[in-house]
């Protein structure tokens, strides 16, 4: 039996079965089987968040086991179930949202304008009740919908954590436009491509040329998926800042040139302290001797030989760890080879 149909069959069989010796909201449903079932699921993060749209009491039962909760929002009923929970004066969840993902059929472009759709009332609504219940929203997921962006910043300017899902290269530069200004306070800042010929390297992002990324406290970089243009404009782009970068590129084309990611090291020599390489193809020896601070390095290649894929590369005295994987069971989700 799926976990997620436990609160609708337990809800049904309060109402179902009540009678006048059992008081409150449940029924016959005995507390300690919802403290039991509440218990068993308490890494089920998505249930329990079912289990606190059904009534206030369960939300405080809920509650324990929620002390940080990251909102999936992918249906219009969905967004009007929070809303009203969040507006419930008995509502305890607030101070555990700390994310929210927008997922789904979502009319955005409509949403960012404050549209009269049935759509853009409630997920407008929604936000707003967030940001009046004074949610220190840290992290966003943007999947495919540049506009979203744009939503995110209106709403949460203070935004630590983002997350960008692209599905076309057009995408990609829609989605740096709308970076562009926003968020200063963001630290961590994840660019996927997806599957599906995404990771073509070659591909001309030309509109990237004249945008500027403003993240003066950007710490994190994660970029899977492989483009020149790109890797090259954050090189220009993030000076100084970084201490953890992973960069991933699942291209078996020659035309993946890994250098481009020379610049974003050098550009951030005095801070990287933390940086994951996995190359399917390379044919380049990286220099990180002048990453002065850099104390773990994780790199992955489909070369047979893991000792002779670093032939050439000058490391900092700094390194304390080196972690050498085959790109290939790292980029399918396969345990890694033993660690050097």
């Amino acid at each position: 039996m799926a976990f997620n149909t436990i609160p609708n069959i337990l809800a049904k069989l309060s109402h179902s079965r009540r009678c006048s010796a059992c008081t409150g909201p449940f029924g016959l449903v005995p507390q300690e089987l919802l403290d039991l079932v509440i218990f068993f699921l308490a890494d089920d993060k998505a249930t329990l968040l079912s289990f606190a749209l059904v009534h206030p009491t369960w939300t405080s039962i809920s509650r324990y086991h929620l002390p940080s909760l990251a909102l999936v929002v992918s249906s219009l009923s969905r967004a009007k179930e929070l809303t009203k929970l969040l507006r419930s004066s008995r509502e305890t969840l607030s101070s555990s949202i700390t994310g929210i993902t927008l997922v789904g059929d979502i009319p955005f472009d409509d949403i960012l304008a404050n549209g009269k759709s049935p759509h853009a009332r409630s997920y407008n609504k929604l936000l707003h009740v967030l940001k009046a219940k004074h949610v220190m929203l840290c992290s966003g997921v943007v999947e495919n919908e540049p506009p979203l962006v744009g939503l995110f910043a209106q709403y949460f300017p203070d935004l630590a954590r983002l997350k960008v899902i692209c599905a076309s290269y057009q995408d990609i530069t829609s989605f740096m436009r709308a970076l562009s200004g926003s968020f200063p306070r963001l630290a961590e800042l994840s660019i996927e491509l997806a599957s599906g010929g995404m990771d073509i390297p070659v591909a001309s992002l030309s509109g990237l040329h004249d945008l500027k990324l403003a993240t003066p406290c950007l710490r994190a970089l994660r970029v899977v998926g492989w483009n020149n243009d790109l890797v090259r404009w954050l090189g220009v782009n993030i000076v100084g800042t970084l201490e953890c970068l992973d960069l991933e590129s699942a291209s078996v084309w020659s035309t993946c040139r890994v250098e481009e990611a020379i610049p974003l090291l050098q550009r951030n020599k005095e801070t990287l302290q933390d940086v994951r390489l996995c190359f399917v193809k390379h044919n380049v020896a990286f220099d990180l001797s002048t990453l002065l601070r850099l104390e773990t390095l994780e790199f992955s290649s489909a070369a047979g030989d893991m000792e002779m894929a670093l032939n050439g590369w000058r490391l900092p005295r700094s390194l304390k760890k080196v972690y050498l994987r085959d790109a290939i069971s790292v980029l399918t989700r396969q345990s890694g080879m033993s660690v050097a």
